[in-house]
C-alpha cells in the first residue's frame, strides 16, 4: 500500500501535468488566434467589398485612405465609425451612414451638400452656402445658376468650411429647405432690405413679398399655396404681398 506521503506526491505530480496540459492548450489557442489576427490584418489580405451610394465625388481609394490602408479591400482593418467621421468632416458632404451586409459588404450612403444661395462676402467675393449655412466655396463671382442670389446681406470675412451665423440668413435658409426643387428653381433672387424684409424675385417676372425675415416661417404654407396657384396662370402682376393675413396681388396697370 502507498503511504500518505507517496499519495500526496503522486497527486501533486498529476496536478502539475494537468496544469501543463492546460497551459499547452491555451498557448496553442492563443497562438492560433494571433495567427488568424495577423493574417486578417495583413496588407495583402483581401476580404469584402465597399459600395458607395449617393455620390460620385467619393471613391473606394478615398475610403481606404481614410482608414490608413490601401488595396486590396480588407474590411477587417476598415473602421465604419472612422469612415463616417471622415466623410462628415469633408465639407462636400452633409451626412454619411455605414452598414454591413452579409457576407462581406460595407455599404456607405452619402448625402452631398446642396447649394442653397450665393451670398456676397468680403473682397467682392461670393460664398456658395448650403441649407445649413455651411460655406461650400468662395469665389470672385457666381459660377453657375444652381442657386439664387441672396442680396442685401453681406456676411463679411468668411472662408470655405465656415458656417454663416447671421440670424436672418439662417431663417431664410430654413425656409428654403422646406421647398421642393421646382419652387427653388423658380426663384432668381432673394432680396433683404434695410428693414430686414424678405422679397423673392421669381423667374416669372414679379416678386413675392414675405415680410420680416424673423417671421417668414409662418408664411411657408401660404407661399406654397400661392406659388402652386400662379405657376400655370399668366398673371400680369407687379408683386404679390404675403405680409397680410390674406395674400394681396398688385396687378400691373395696362399701358
Amino acid at each position: 500500500m502507498q503511504s500518505t506521503r507517496e499519495r500526496l506526491r503522486e497527486n501533486r505530480k498529476k496536478r502539475r501535468l494537468r496544469l501543463l496540459r492546460l497551459f499547452f492548450i491555451a498557448a496553442v489557442i492563443l497562438g492560433g488566434i494571433f495567427g488568424v489576427y495577423k493574417w486578417a490584418t495583413a496588407p495583402t489580405t483581401a476580404f469584402g467589398s465597399i459600395v458607395i451610394e449617393g455620390t460620385t465625388k467619393l471613391k473606394q481609394d478615398d475610403v481606404l485612405k481614410m482608414c490608413g490602408t490601401q488595396k486590396p479591400v480588407n474590411l477587417f482593418v476598415i473602421s465604419p465609425s472612422v469612415v463616417k467621421t471622415a466623410i462628415e468632416n469633408d465639407v462636400r458632404f452633409e451626412k454619411a451612414e455605414t452598414e454591413y451586409f452579409w457576407p462581406g459588404v460595407l455599404a456607405i450612403r452619402v448625402k452631398e451638400r446642396v447649394p442653397a444661395v450665393y451670398i456676397a462676402c468680403s473682397y467682392k467675393s461670393y460664398a456658395q452656402v448650403d441649407y445649413n449655412g455651411v460655406v461650400m466655396s468662395v469665389s470672385d463671382g457666381i459660377k453657375g445658376a444652381d442657386a439664387p442670389v441672396l442680396s442685401g446681406v453681406v456676411t463679411g470675412n468668411i472662408f470655405f468650411g465656415d458656417t454663416v451665423k447671421e440670424k436672418n440668413v439662417l431663417a431664410i435658409l430654413s425656409f428654403l429647405s422646406k421647398l421642393d426643387k421646382e419652387v427653388i428653381n423658380s426663384i432668381s433672387e432673394i432680396a433683404v432690405d434695410s428693414g430686414n424684409n424678405v422679397k423673392f424675385n421669381l423667374s416669372y417676372g414679379y416678386p413675392i413679398l414675405l415680410g420680416n425675415a424673423d417671421n417668414i416661417a409662418e408664411k411657408l404654407d401660404v407661399f406654397v399655396t400661392v406659388f402652386n396657384d400662379i405657376k400655370t396662370k399668366n398673371i400680369r402682376a407687379e408683386y404679390i404681398d404675403l405680409t397680410f393675413a390674406k395674400p394681396y396681388i398688385k396687378l400691373r396697370q395696362k399701358a
